[in-house]
């Protein structure tokens, strides 16, 4: 009889010890990072267009710090802003046959350390005239991706708030198809030597937009220049670039080319300079290529 009992005894205790022990530290650590975004992107009317944020809320359960990123596919053309789209985004990003944007950049703020939950915004703005109804555009898409695994993927509504503060019966967004970019220039610009010996001009350039036809800015291309004489510049932007990015729709800009030629340049009539203004990210041909172009005479003078 006391066999019997301790056998059975020792057979229950086997059992007991065979069966898998649950710890909490494993279960927690096999959590996945989640992520979430809102469902639907509000562009608020401002004195320069439309603006609006998209909220991300992402949760890091990673068991050593981790980075993460998101890839954002923009609701409408040339809308998604990102001042440190080269530093921070994989690339200039892909465009898609309808003209949005596709790219994947870091999530804002660096290493994620484990159990961190973060906040961050991705901004958009549309540079078209704000409106007294409601509108409404395509969905956008957005998905985060933490440590080379996606937590999620999902697409957001757009909504433009009417000047008078509603979001209700949105009209279609209807956005023109080909930028309108018109630059002009006079038609003669005068080098006058300096006290170090060069000579420098400068010529004052209006640029003028009509429409609002995505693109993200607007540079140029000297095409003819005559020997001896540098490539015209500006103080705030340099060589080729125009500064202040995207234009508004009606906007218009004036710049200064600054043209300078060495001391030993002969004094008198030196010829003609070509330059041709071209927008970066457009997503159609200019309307007319021929009124983005500037044409003007280069002479030299002596101080008086």
């Amino acid at each position: 009889m006391h066999i019997r009992k301790l056998t059975a005894l020792a057979g229950l205790i086997g059992l007991v010890a065979a069966l898998p022990v649950a710890t909490a530290p494993a279960s927690a650590a096999a959590r996945p990072s989640t992520a979430s975004v809102a469902d639907r992107l509000v562009l608020e009317p401002t004195e320069r267009g439309y603006r609006g944020s998209l909220t991300v809320d992402l949760t890091y359960r990673g068991a050593e710090p981790g980075r993460a990123s998101y890839v954002i596919t923009e609701p409408i053309p040339g809308s998604y802003e990102n001042v440190e789209w080269g530093v921070s985004c994989y690339s200039s990003g892909d465009v898609l046959p309808d003209g949005r944007t596709r790219v994947e950049c870091n999530v804002p703020g660096g290493e994620l350390t484990p159990g961190e939950r973060r906040s961050f915004t991705i901004d958009f703005a549309v540079l078209t005239p704000t409106r007294p109804y409601a509108m409404k555009a395509g969905a956008g898409r957005l998905a985060v991706n933490v440590d080379g695994t996606t937590v999620t993927d999902e697409t957001f509504s757009t909504r433009f708030r009417s000047t008078t503060g509603s979001l209700a019966d949105p009209q279609p967004y209807v956005r023109d198809r080909q930028p309108d970019l018109r630059v002009t220039a006079a038609d003669a610009v005068t080098l006058v030597r300096q006290p170090d010996g060069m000579f420098e001009g400068r010529l004052p350039v209006t640029l003028r937009y009509a429409g609002d036809a995505p693109h993200g800015s607007v540079w140029y291309a000297v095409e003819r220049v005559p020997d001896g004489v540098w490539e015209p510049w500006t103080e705030s932007c340099g060589i080729n670039c125009v500064e202040g990015g995207a234009f508004m729709t009606g906007e218009e800009r004036s710049l200064t080319l600054i043209v300078n030629a060495p001391a030993d340049t002969p004094v008198g009539e030196l010829g003609p300079v070509d330059i041709q203004f071209h927008l970066f990210r457009a997503i159609a041909p200019d309307v007319d290529p021929a009124d983005n172009r500037i044409t003007f005479t280069v002479s030299t003078v002596e101080a008086p």
